[in-house]
């Protein structure tokens, strides 16, 4: 698959944004970057002296911002337009564009490889995760980074993963295949995962 392969059926079945946008509408908001994050973001992908990022899912651009004031020339994407309206309102200024990672052309998107791709609080909904993670390693310039942040599903009395979870089999799929997958525990289910291309290594 090229970058430039389109990407259907990554989320949901029709386009995510049927899903999203009523959400973001009714006010919905979602976690915010927190001191502990923005250091371990830090650690994790260092400063970014004008290389490009992309931010799958930016919601309110929180992770933009972040990401802009560690030198990355970032693009925030979205496909809700009440997201990106939220996102342009709070980050007056930076590069938000509406952009279904689901059905849209990646060949639409600002540049052909990133040195960084961003992916908070979005990896649990996607259904397609293998042909999802085969196009990031598509768009990642050589030696980029991976950098996906979600809630790991810790099993008590054999409870299910909720929807805003990943399970430990989805933890191992997204690990699996880069040469290096750094992780940082935020509190009890928060991770974030530096994750590197290459043969597989866990450290």
């Amino acid at each position: 698959m090229s970058p430039r392969t389109r990407a259907h059926g990554t989320v949901r079945a029709g386009g995510n944004s049927a899903y999203w946008e009523p959400l973001w509408r009714s006010g919905r908001r979602y976690r915010n970057i927190d001191v502990p994050e923005r250091e371990a973001l830090y650690r994790q992908v260092g400063i970014g002296a004008g290389r490009p990022a992309l931010d799958i899912g930016t919601g309110d651009g929180g992770l933009v911002r972040a990401l802009t004031d560690l030198g990355y020339r970032t693009t925030g994407i979205d496909c809700a337009p009440g997201a990106l309206s939220a996102a342009r309102h709070e980050h007056p200024g930076l590069d938000f564009r509406r952009f279904d990672f689901g059905t849209d052309d990646p060949a639409e998107l600002p540049g052909p490889a990133f040195s960084l791709i961003t992916c908070r609080l979005v990896y649990p909904w996607v259904q397609d995760k293998p042909g999802f993670l085969a196009l990031v390693r598509q768009l990642l310039a050589p030696g980029g980074v991976f950098w996906v942040s979600a809630s790991v599903h810790r099993p008590r009395s054999g409870e299910a993963a909720r929807p805003w979870e990943v399970s430990a089999a989805e933890v191992a799929l997204l690990a699996s295949a880069w040469s290096r997958a750094d992780v940082t525990q935020l509190d009890e289910s928060y991770h974030c995962f530096a994750l590197h291309p290459g043969r597989p290594r866990v450290r």
